[in-house]
């Protein structure tokens, strides 16, 4: 029976490539000029020189696990049930936490563009059952998903950032640098939170389907979807100069130089609404890495497709019914980036290695006949 998890190397390019923008181009631009100002766009281009080594040392890994591992099975083999353990604990509260701070911004920007304002019970619920029903369908299906929507969502999102350029003042870029390199650099790794978008590809590691080309295909809408980051923060800068730490939600503050009024209605509002497609994939994909973190954690055998675990995910995204995630998040950043950074960045260092231990001891205990 065909495994409805299978992807293929492309597939995962294009997720990744659709992935990347979330919460990096709509609440991050704001968040980082306070600390940098128009310098922001440099340390969002020293991230992602970041997860450019770090996503190359996974895809390297992927390419040496020729025995089709599972992530866990890598990690048993080489850290040890406990080690492994405290590895998808890590995984999981980044996958919630990075759920819940990517819901905050969409709600706040359906309440500011849209006017909508709803409980935000109601407003998660939907997109929780979107990804369950999407995880039944298999993770295949979220990735052909990918595909079918990929140039137009790329379209919405340059057309919206393309227009501005016409009324930008390129000065506010200037002198580039002023923050220092050190305080730019210090700014990379303190807001590494909202980096490294290719973690998910580690739950997906036993499925994918490796042909001769793995990094190209992957690496090139990488860097496609890093420039598109890049550039909108740079855009969103020269629009708002040193006002930029007070215009959050910068997709948003960003379409309002796109306006066109026509009898149809304000066309920014089609694209904003065509690019919340990747975000709400972006949710999907989290739900299915959080649920494969429980899964594995309590030694289950379980579909992707378990009501129970997906409720219980759910259960903790209510978070911001009781606290209030402005205040919040940037604490609770500044207690976990250590272990956050281990999973994020050093983990990937070290993937290689462990692959090749791992798939010559299976290889020698088939051999053995263990």
């Amino acid at each position: 029976m065909l495994d409805k998890n299978k992807v293929y190397v492309s597939q995962i390019g294009v997720l990744l490539l659709l992935i990347m923008s979330g919460t990096k181009i709509l609440i991050f631009p704001a968040l980082i000029a306070k600390q940098v100002g128009h310098d922001s766009w440099l340390v969002m281009v020293l991230s992602f020189v970041y997860d450019l080594v770090c996503l190359t040392f996974v895809l390297w890994a992927v390419k040496l696990n020729k025995q089709n591992l599972a992530f866990t099975d890598i990690l048993h083999k080489t850290i040890g049930v406990v080690g492994s353990k405290v590895v998808l604990v890590i995984f999981f509260v980044l996958f919630v936490s990075r759920l819940i701070s990517l819901l905050h911004s969409c709600y706040r920007m359906f309440a500011v563009t849209f006017d909508v304002n709803t409980n935000w019970v109601v407003f998660i619920i939907p997109l929780s059952l979107v990804s369950y029903f999407a995880a039944q369908r298999g993770f295949n299906s979220i990735a052909r998903v990918g595909q079918l929507l990929v140039v137009i969502i790329v379209f919405s999102v340059l057309a919206l950032v393309a227009f501005p350029l016409f009324q930008v003042n390129f000065s506010e870029l200037l002198p580039i640098g002023e923050a220092g390199i050190d305080k730019i650099m210090e700014q990379s790794v303190t807001h590494s939170f909202w980096f490294s978008d290719y973690i998910f590809i580690y739950f997906l590691m036993d499925t994918i389907k490796v042909k001769k080309k793995i990094f190209s295909p992957v690496l090139c809408c990488f860097l496609l979807g890093a420039a598109i980051s890049v550039v909108t923060n740079m855009v969103f800068v020269l629009l708002y100069g040193s006002l930029s730490p007070e215009a959050e939600l910068a997709m948003i503050k960003i379409g309002l130089f796109s306006v066109s009024e026509t009898t149809s209605g304000r066309w920014d509002w089609l694209t904003l609404s065509v690019w919340i497609i990747s975000v709400v994939l972006k949710v999907v994909i989290f739900f299915f890495c959080a649920n494969k973190c429980i899964e594995k954690l309590f030694g289950l055998h379980l579909s992707n497709t378990n009501g129970f675990v997906w409720l219980g995910i759910t259960a903790t995204l209510i978070v911001p019914l009781f606290v209030s995630v402005e205040e919040v998040l940037p604490t609770f950043i500044k207690w976990t980036i250590i272990p956050f950074a281990l999973v994020q960045y050093l983990l990937p260092l070290l993937m290689p290695w462990w692959t090749k231990i791992s798939n010559e001891l299976s290889l020698s205990k088939k051999g053995a006949g263990i």
